[in-house]
């Protein structure tokens, strides 16, 4: 798994190249890319420069960066959205690449009690394609998400909007 095998690798190099729609920021561990799927606003990923698919296959040093940044991004992500709450998941079944899944979770959220993977109407609009936003709906959180993470000081390696 790695370069053109693998899907998030892809994505990362799509953001480089500036022809990923959903990049926002590239940090110094990580690629900071809009949930195309807004089922849940804000709803953002957080996936690792390195194509490894465990935390704990991360080199020390780089996975307390990766951690610390992740959490940057869910601030600002947080910040940004005004949710209720945060979740934080990094599954890897489908996609094996370290990725974060950083879930906004809303007051008006329809399954507040449990993970959005129980909720069908987030499992419908995932695999159907839909609650994506606008051309200008994405272009505005995407902006909106990375004037956030310059406000708080997150160091930014390029920004993609």
């Amino acid at each position: 798994m790695s370069g053109s095998s693998c899907h998030a690798c892809q994505e990362n190099l799509d953001a480089d190249r500036g022809v990923d729609p959903w990049a926002i920021a590239r940090l110094a561990t990580g690629y900071v890319r809009l949930n195309p799927t807004q089922y849940y606003r804000g709803a953002t990923f957080f996936v690792s420069r390195i194509c490894v698919a465990e935390l704990h296959e991360l080199p020390a040093a780089t996975r307390s960066a990766h951690l610390d940044e992740m959490a940057l991004v869910a601030q600002a992500v947080f910040e940004a959205v005004r949710p209720r709450k945060m979740n934080y998941e990094a599954l890897g079944n489908s996609v094996p690449h370290l990725h974060w899944w950083l879930s906004t979770r809303h007051h008006d959220d329809p399954r507040p009690g449990g993970p959005i993977w129980e909720d069908p109407g987030f499992l419908q609009a995932l695999h159907g394609g839909s609650a994506r936003p606008s051309d200008a709906e994405r272009h505005e959180l995407r902006r909106t998400l990375l004037d956030e993470l310059q406000r708080r000081g997150v160091t930014i390696e390029r920004a993609f909007c």
